[in-house]
């Protein structure tokens, strides 16, 4: 083979690999956005209630403590699509029908609470979702002055597990799903029990 030939096969041989290398960038980066929009896009954040500043939001307990979830803006990782009106009744007050289902997900699922101003937070109710086969074995609360709580087994049906504590002042607080059983995970209701500063 002369020398041009030769030349002429690894000028070939380079630009074939070059070219191979670009389609291959190419195409990684068009099959990772469809993963992630086929199978992650459930993910991203949603907001799914803003603050609601009516007379009967924020009724207090029989101790005088006051529920303010309802004065949060609550966001969640997921929200079933056929859901997302009812899951705004999360954290109204009301343990209802009016719940928040996640879209398929499950263990790393959570829902947030987030005040214009810091609350002094001394107690968080949790409601289970009425269906045993899509449950919240654990989780944790999270404060965003650093703190966590671990959260053992939610009670079945409408009973609250009820989460006391020394009073912290937060401006948000997280309840994340560690441990779940069945297709979905939720909550019925999250109250916040406290004073808005």
């Amino acid at each position: 083979m002369t020398k041009s030939a030769r030349s002429l096969v690894t000028f070939t041989v380079v630009a074939v690999c070059l070219i191979a290398a670009f389609l291959a960038i190419g195409l990684r980066a068009s099959a990772l956005r469809w993963y992630h929009a086929a199978f992650q896009g459930h993910r991203t954040a949603a907001v799914i209630r803003r603050p609601v500043l009516s007379a009967l939001a924020g009724r207090t307990d029989k101790s005088g403590i006051r529920n303010i979830a309802p004065f949060a803006t609550v966001s969640v990782s997921s929200v079933e699509e056929s859901d997302i009106e009812l899951a705004q009744g999360v954290a109204d007050g009301v343990a209802d029908s009016r719940d928040w289902v996640t879209e398929g997900e499950t263990a790393g699922a959570w829902i947030k609470l987030n005040w214009d101003s810091p609350a002094t937070i001394q107690r968080v109710d949790l409601y289970h979702l009425p269906n045993p086969a899509d449950s919240a074995p654990s989780g944790t609360l999270m404060f965003d002055d650093g703190s966590v709580i671990p959260v053992e087994s939610l009670p079945p049906e409408r009973n609250p597990l009820r989460i006391t504590f020394p009073a912290k002042t937060a401006r948000s607080v997280t309840f994340r799903i560690d441990r779940a059983q069945g297709p979905n995970t939720g909550l019925v209701e999250i109250m916040v029990f406290g004073t808005l500063n």
